[in-house]
């Protein structure tokens, strides 16, 4: 996977986060109760007083509609929990066959509904402002996190792979074997061919299974960063905000998104992953 590639990736999860939030704004029901009053009171109530015309109600549920829709758009809380759900749905779990890789993916979501919570907590203000952000960028996180983890569960799930990781080497060991006791000159040529071509494969798959091993250390630390945060967040105050450290946190995570994303480039470069 190329950076550009990355960035679209992470560009697609912004685009569904906004267009999830505005879906969820222009359906929600205290919007839709007001829109059903206006018409119910211009129906049944035309002219409350003298002057006043059945459509003022129309009018009046429109703007009142939208000032509801603005509303529910701009509050942290409701986004937070947008992005959860959204999160949830496209980066399940329980999709993943590995069970490693599953209980790694469901600890992420615990911490990212505890970092929700601590959000909800906090007052309105440039800390929370700027928890906000934060979450939104550990949404950026987690998903490419499942990428790391969708990739391991391939390969671990390839049976053909699997073998060949544990046939290779035994078979290496046979051909070297039989290289050096060999009395015919043409097929001790034919042994060192074949030999030849187990060596580089034997080589490729030392490769994956670092990269493999690679990934898995990574979604390690990735988690132990995700808590670290999450401890951090809880003792942040509006001072930290102009002090840097909060700044500080945002770069932390940066660093890890960029971690993730060399592992997700170095899993396909070795196992020619396709989504």
């Amino acid at each position: 996977m190329t950076k550009d590639k990355t960035d679209r990736t992470e560009s697609d999860l912004r685009t569904r986060l906004r267009q999830a939030m505005i879906l969820n704004a222009v359906l929600d029901w205290r919007g839709g109760v007001v829109i059903a009053l206006s018409i119910l009171l211009g129906f049944f109530l035309p002219e409350p007083f003298a002057g006043f015309q059945a459509w003022y109600w129309l009018v009046g549920g429109g703007v009142a509609w939208a000032a509801l829709t603005f509303s529910i758009l701009s509050d942290p809380d409701t986004g937070a929990r947008v992005a959860a759900e959204l999160l949830k749905h496209n980066y399940e779990p329980t999709t993943l066959h590995g069970p490693e890789s599953r209980d790694k993916m469901i600890k992420a979501f615990e911490y990212r509904g505890r970092i929700t919570s601590t959000i909800a907590r906090t007052k309105p203000g440039v800390l929370r402002d700027h928890l906000v952000q934060t979450a939104n960028e550990i949404d950026d996180w987690i998903a490419n996190l499942f990428s790391v983890a969708r990739r391991l569960d391939v390969v671990e799930g390839d049976r053909t792979l699997q073998q060949d990781l544990e046939s290779v080497p035994k078979s290496l060991q046979n051909y070297e074997a039989r290289l050096k006791t060999e009395p015919d000159a043409a097929v001790r040529q034919q042994i060192q061919q074949t030999l030849e071509s187990r060596r580089s494969q034997w080589e490729s798959l030392k490769t994956l299974q670092s990269t493999i091993e690679r990934g898995k250390l990574q979604m390690d630390a990735t988690l132990s960063a995700m808590g670290t945060v999450y401890s951090q967040m809880l003792l942040l105050d509006t001072k930290d905000i102009d002090s840097g450290r909060a700044q500080r946190l945002n770069d932390d995570i940066a660093e890890q998104v960029k971690d993730l994303h060399e592992v997700v480039q170095a899993m396909d470069e070795v196992y020619q992953y396709k989504q």
